[in-house]
C-alpha cells in the first residue's frame, strides 16, 4: 500500500509540474510584446564609455530590434545568447562593456526609458529611437 501511494504522489507532483509550465508558458504568450508588420523607420545611438555618440537610421520590415540593428551599415555588435533572453550585448563596434571583465554594460533605451526587454525581443514601430549606452554598473547601484 505504502508503494501505491508513493507512485501517486509522483504522478501528482509531475502533473503539477507540467500544469505549472503549461500555464506559465501561456502567460508569457499572452503579454508578450506585440510586433508592427510593414515597414519602419527606426533610428539608434550608440552612447561610449567616453560619452562618444554615433547613429544609424534604418527602414525595416524586420519586427524586432536586433534584426534591424544587423540592418545597420557600419553597425557591430555581439554578445551571449540564450534561448530564454536572447541577446546580450557585449560589444558594440569593438567597445566591450562586460559585466565581468569591464564591470559595466550596454544598456538598451526606448528614448529615455529603459526597455523591458533585450535585443533579441523588443519590438519595433516606425518613428522610434533607440539608444545603446556604455554604462558602469556603479550607477545601476552595484559596487564599483
Amino acid at each position: 500500500m505504502n508503494s501505491k501511494l508513493h507512485k501517486s504522489w509522483k504522478v501528482w507532483a509531475l502533473a503539477a509540474v507540467f500544469l505549472a509550465a503549461v500555464l506559465l508558458a501561456a502567460l508569457y504568450f499572452s503579454f508578450k510584446p506585440a510586433a508592427s508588420e510593414g515597414s519602419k523607420q527606426i533610428s539608434l545611438e550608440v552612447i561610449g564609455r567616453e560619452g562618444d555618440s554615433s547613429n544609424w537610421e534604418v527602414r525595416t520590415d524586420e519586427k524586432y530590434l536586433e534584426q534591424a540593428m544587423e540592418e545597420m551599415e557600419g553597425l557591430s555588435f555581439s554578445g551571449s545568447r540564450t534561448d530564454a533572453f536572447g541577446l546580450m550585448i557585449l560589444t558594440v563596434n569593438g567597445e566591450e562593456a562586460d559585466p565581468q571583465k569591464d564591470n559595466a554594460y550596454w544598456a538598451l533605451y526606448l528614448e529615455d526609458t529603459p526597455c523591458s526587454y533585450g535585443v533579441s525581443s523588443q519590438p519595433i514601430e516606425d518613428g522610434q529611437h533607440y539608444r545603446l549606452v556604455y554604462e558602469p554598473l556603479s550607477s545601476w547601484g552595484g559596487e564599483s
